[in-house]
């Protein structure tokens, strides 16, 4: 099964490719989107900007292209990884009349074990997302740097693996198991400030709360705005849909405010607030611009309880991606 037979498959083929070496990465990618192009399919390339450079030289000059092709640099875009699931929705739409190539690196050395989860979430979830796309994807994983529970993850979110220019199907796939493995109780800090909001008035209080115990601890001015926002729509949509109270918390990690809302709902639709909302859907409307503001969302549910965990960096700074 090569790259090209592949691609004449309708709807959504997810690969992944695990691989050792600078000169593999480059050799594999710089094939799979000068492939793309000369089949006239538009492609998004989504990696770290120190690998966009060396794509760019490997490609040569990108004006000769056929189709559309599109770089972004996804330790930006993408340093929530989960915005990355609208980011490739938006590009598939862009041309529904067309199959198209999206590559991404979701995870590279140096994400944290939260960041590393959300990144196994949208992997898991990619599948049923993009089911009905024909879209053409390949998730790149660094396979001497990242560690075996990362890379058997790959193998569990990704029903097609390449090794020599081929694919074969992964004998590890099961992405629902990678799902109920990222469900984890999120950690909490004790010593956290916290408000309790029982009703649509408590919102403004809350939202002077939050503020006033973040720009204690450092937030930016643009961060407080976010943060007015995030704490309005994680505590309004337990309001909404669970009919009780919503616990809000917050406190400093590392570099980061921590945005904490639980309730006695349960969370049973991963999909919401990873992908862009209709007119109509509230909730997913609130959650999806958490997501598209939060540094990190983290979501952890059972069967009578829900955590939300939205991360806001505290100063600016560069991300560090290898």
């Amino acid at each position: 099964m090569t790259i090209g037979t592949e691609t004449e498959r309708r709807g959504f083929v997810h690969s992944a490719l695990l691989y050792h070496s600078q000169r593999e990465y480059l050799d594999f990618l710089g094939r799979f989107v000068a492939d793309g192009l000369a089949l006239g399919e538009p492609v998004l390339v989504a990696v770290p900007a120190d690998r966009l450079a060396l794509l760019r030289t490997e490609l040569g000059a990108p004006g000769r292209a056929t189709a559309e092709l599109r770089m972004i640099d996804i330790s930006r875009a993408a340093r929530n990884p989960s915005r990355f699931l609208a980011i490739a929705n938006s590009f598939a739409a862009t041309y529904a009349d067309r199959r198209v190539r999206i590559v991404s690196q979701l995870i590279w050395p140096g994400r944290t074990v939260g960041e590393s989860l959300a990144c196994v979430q949208d992997e898991a979830l990619i599948n049923r997302a993009l089911a009905h796309h024909n879209v053409t994807g390949l998730c790149l994983y660094d396979a001497e740097r990242l560690d075996d529970e990362l890379l058997a993850n790959a193998r569990a979110t990704h029903p097609l693996l390449w090794k020599c220019g081929s694919a074969y199907h992964s004998a590890d796939y099961a992405p629902d198991e990678a799902l109920a493995r990222c469900n984890q109780p999120l950690p909490h800090n004790p010593g956290a400030v916290t408000y309790l909001v029982r009703h649509s008035s408590d919102l403004g209080p809350a939202r002077s709360f939050a503020v006033d115990y973040a720009g204690w601890v450092g937030l930016s001015q643009d961060g407080l705005e976010d943060l007015r926002l995030i704490t309005t729509e994680l505590a309004t949509n337990s309001l909404q849909y669970t009919g009780g109270a919503c616990q809000l918390a917050f406190w400093r990690h590392d570099e980061h405010l921590v945005c904490e809302a639980r309730d006695s709902g349960q969370f049973d639709q991963p999909l919401v607030g990873r992908q862009p909302p209709s007119a109509s859907a509230t909730a997913s409307r609130g959650l999806f611009l958490v997501n598209a503001m939060a540094d990190l969302v983290r979501t952890h549910t059972t069967a009578n309880s829900t955590t939300i965990q939205a991360y806001l960096r505290l100063r600016p700074s560069a991300a560090a991606v290898g």
